[in-house]
């Protein structure tokens, strides 16, 4: 099951615009993979990735509107 969070964090991109990590928490996770985007509209998306950090690999949902980054869901891989 996973969790609710719905919190800030600060995204990090590659020269290329794609989405590379990300720190939350006072950590840094590092994406592995972006499995899934949906959204309505370019400015506000989802990003379903698959994350590596500290604790080991998990599966994150995290929501963009705009230049505002949250982490929505946090599930164990």
């Amino acid at each position: 099951m996973g969790h609710l969070l719905n919190e800030p964090i600060r995204a990090e991109h590659d020269p290329a615009g794609r989405l590379t990590a990300y720190e939350w928490r006072g950590a840094r996770y590092a994406v592995d993979e972006v499995l899934k985007t949906y959204g309505s509209s370019p400015e506000a998306l989802v990003y379903r990735v698959r994350i590596n950090g500290d604790d080991g690999v998990a599966i994150a949902e995290l929501s963009r509107d705009a230049d505002r980054w949250r982490i929505r869901h946090l599930f164990p891989a």
